[in-house]
């Protein structure tokens, strides 16, 4: 990593952690041939071979198994099918049985009877227990697919680096919350920058601002609660949804955020030294009767565009009417 011209961050950390793990052939390819080649990577390409062969891979992942449990669905209801229609056949048997026993006409009649019987029920029997077991199997594959499903959603829905929402996954976070309704009403948003990150990452190294990223985040978990909703956006803005919290109130929890970073000593990775008083710009919104996530989000860049405005490491309010 260090002969490439790409910063260390998540994306880069894991291309060259798959690569070396040996569980992504073709990115091992291509980063083998820029390696011979002695063409570094940019963070460009960076960029595009992560989202070709590691995000679309993930989201491969989530659509063979979405596949796979609908020919899985379909696979059990032909099951069924059949087992109804051999139900039906008995039934047919059992009814011409029951004709041919009201005038039996000799006791041989009566023995083929049962001994017909006594096959067919056999023959019922089998169907039954293949059904059993085909069903049973059916239910521990569809638990193991939705299992997979699940972790993979929660995955693709997670940032690497903070182990926050990522930005898609605030979006459905969100709209679980409310139940897919557009309205937020009474809830509040903060949308948190870190100041001057450019200048830590180029004063102190990309692996220093990924630490000052994940302290925010610590942060973030550290001061919310019950159904609040902490994200990373992308860089080093982050974004909390308070619902049910009145504007004073996201205002007060947004200087509890900001004071509880500034007074933190970040210890530099194999060094003595620390980084000190990292500061955070923030925009509080807080959503009227007919807010939208995306309204609530300009109301609180605005807000956010303020603090920074205002000489930063500071709380700016934006009240959607």
């Amino acid at each position: 990593m260090g002969q490439q011209k790409a910063g260390f961050y998540p994306a880069s950390y894991a291309l060259w952690y798959e690569h070396a793990a040996g569980v992504n052939p073709t990115l091992s390819r291509i980063l083998e041939q820029h390696i011979a080649a002695q063409t570094p990577l940019t963070d460009a390409d960076v960029r595009s071979l992560y989202a070709q062969h590691i995000v679309s891979r993930d989201r491969e992942v989530i659509q063979r198994i979405e596949k796979r449990l609908t020919s899985l669905l379909n696979e059990t209801s032909q099951a069924v099918s059949d087992s109804g229609v051999h139900v039906m056949e008995f039934g047919e048997c059992l009814e011409g049985h029951s004709r041919r026993l009201k005038d039996p006409g000799s006791v041989e009649s009566i023995h083929q009877i049962v001994s017909d019987l006594l096959i067919e029920t056999q023959q019922m029997s089998v169907a039954n227990a293949t059904l059993s077991r085909q069903l049973d199997t059916s239910a521990q594959e569809v638990l193991s697919l939705t299992r997979r499903l699940e972790h993979a959603q929660v995955e693709a829905s997670k940032d690497p680096l903070t182990g926050l929402f990522n930005r898609r996954g605030f979006s459905d976070a969100v709209a679980k919350v409310y139940e897919g309704s557009a309205h937020l009403h009474d809830a509040s948003l903060l949308l948190v920058d870190v100041d001057q990150f450019k200048r830590i990452n180029d004063t102190h190294g990309h692996l220093v601002g990924d630490q000052v990223l994940r302290a925010v985040a610590q942060v973030l978990r550290a001061r919310t609660k019950g159904a609040d909703i902490a994200a990373r956006l992308g860089g080093d803005e982050f974004a909390v949804l308070l619902p049910d919290t009145v504007a004073a109130g996201a205002v007060a929890l947004a200087e509890q955020i900001r004071t509880t970073l500034l007074q933190r000593r970040l210890r530099l990775i194999d060094r003595a030294d620390h980084i000190e008083n990292v500061t955070l710009s923030i925009g509080v919104a807080h959503a009227g009767a007919d807010s939208s996530l995306d309204s609530l989000m300009k109301q609180a860049d605005s807000a956010l565009y303020v603090a920074k405005r205002s000489g930063r490491n500071c709380v700016s309010t934006a009240v959607e009417k």
